[in-house]
């Protein structure tokens, strides 16, 4: 692992056990397991000038910037910038991958990287592979409660937008963010 790479192990379980799974005592502590389940692993590319950086003001500019990143557009992909206090996107991360038309994503997923990345704010969306724009009522709850989340981290959802196959859909944009 070079200077440039954080890794984090995150154990699921704390403690240890004998090989045929009975708890350990003293005695057994050589025999010791630690389970891991989830790495989190951020590459850090260096500062950049802030000129560099994509900074965004509209939703256009979040959409297209979506666009460009999304692995594919045959499953539902849940996408989160990380914006610094001047709205430059500092980072990005794929909180869910789902199926073609349903993508499970929890606030503690979305902002466990946004929390590491050190983002002041964050703009959220996810694609349609269906090519409509048009929001669930799922999505619509789904963007109040990681605005909820986000206002008692202290970082601030700017917008959720839904990527369709030529527009999207702007939940702040057209007043459907809680403020």
């Amino acid at each position: 692992m070079n200077n440039n790479q954080l890794k984090l192990n995150l154990p699921l379980w704390r403690g240890w056990q004998t090989d045929d799974n009975r708890p350990g005592d003293l005695a057994d502590q050589t025999e010791a397991k630690v389970t891991y389940v989830r790495e989190v692993r951020l590459n850090y590319r260096g500062p950049k000038r802030l000129a560099n950086l994509d900074a965004i003001h509209e939703p256009e500019k979040a959409a297209a910037f979506m666009r460009r990143v999304l692995p594919d557009n045959v499953r539902e992909h849940f996408l989160t910038l990380f914006l610094n206090g001047a709205n430059c996107v500092v980072g990005y991360f794929v909180a869910a991958t789902g199926t073609a038309n349903f993508c499970h994503v929890g606030a503690r997923e979305v902002f466990q990287a946004a929390v590491v990345g050190g983002a002041v704010s964050i703009i959220v969306g996810h694609n349609h592979p269906s090519g409509q724009a048009e929001p669930s009522p799922a999505d619509a709850d789904l963007t109040k409660r990681l605005s909820e989340a986000g206002a008692l981290l202290g970082i601030h959802v700017l917008d959720h937008l839904v990527l369709g196959s030529e527009g999207y859909f702007s939940f702040r944009e057209r007043g459907r963010m809680q403020t």
